[in-house]
């Protein structure tokens, strides 16, 4: 099996409940949203700050609805699955890979994450040039070491993919509620509606000093 690896300094993640329906329509038909209650779905935004890849050094922005697993007998259970609607990079070498290796949609000019931990917390700004586009807060909680299973869903005009995706590292997960989001009016997040979306999450995921790695992608 082929396998394709990332470093990361920081990888952080929250998870804010948002309308089924507004999910639904971020999703290929083929997909449902994942609810936490009935009519609320799971939008999630996650940061990478990667160290080490197949095209140097970037940092990463994906907007993304969670829904259920592929599952298969006999196999791990992934910790959560998700369909990427929308990925932002840094630099049009890392666009590139990820578009031709995991078809993953993009936004196609560079958007830079910045990275500042605070009092125990991560401040990700994701911003184009002078333009904001959203701030998350991350507070730390327990940490140890995970090798967790997630999986990611993606599409193209002829097919339907599926990667499974390895996060190794040093993991801190809580739901005390103690995040926040901020989104800004930018091209990028024009599909949303901002006002729909809880601006402090359910979910908090920090992970640091780790490994993803993907496994070779699948057609469904």
């Amino acid at each position: 099996m082929q396998l394709t690896k990332y470093g990361f300094s920081h990888a952080v993640s929250a998870f804010f409940e948002m309308p089924t329906e507004l999910a639904k329509n971020l999703l290929p038909r083929h997909l449902q949203p994942l609810e936490v209650q009935h009519g609320s779905a799971v939008f999630a935004v996650t940061a990478f700050d990667f160290t080490e890849s197949m095209v140097g050094t970037y940092t990463e922005i994906v907007l993304a609805v969670i829904v259920p697993p592929l599952l298969e007998a006999g196999q791990q259970f992934p910790k959560s699955a998700f369909y990427p609607y929308l990925v932002g990079t840094n630099t049009p070498e890392s666009r590139a890979h990820a578009i031709e290796r995991w078809h993953l949609p993009h936004h196609m000019a560079d958007v830079d994450c910045d990275f500042a931990v605070e009092g125990g917390a991560m401040n990700v700004r994701v911003h184009d040039n002078d333009k904001p586009i959203l701030e998350m807060s991350v507070h730390e909680h327990e940490w140890g070491k995970t090798n967790d299973l997630y999986q990611a869903f993606m599409t193209d005009e002829q097919k339907r993919y599926k990667v499974d995706i390895h996060m190794n590292g040093e993991f801190s997960e809580h739901e005390e509620e103690s995040g926040s989001l901020k989104l800004h009016n930018h091209p990028m997040l024009e599909k949303l509606e901002p006002a729909e979306i809880n601006t402090y999450p359910f979910r908090e995921l920090w992970m640091k000093q780790g490994m993803q790695t993907f496994n070779e992608l699948e057609t469904i």
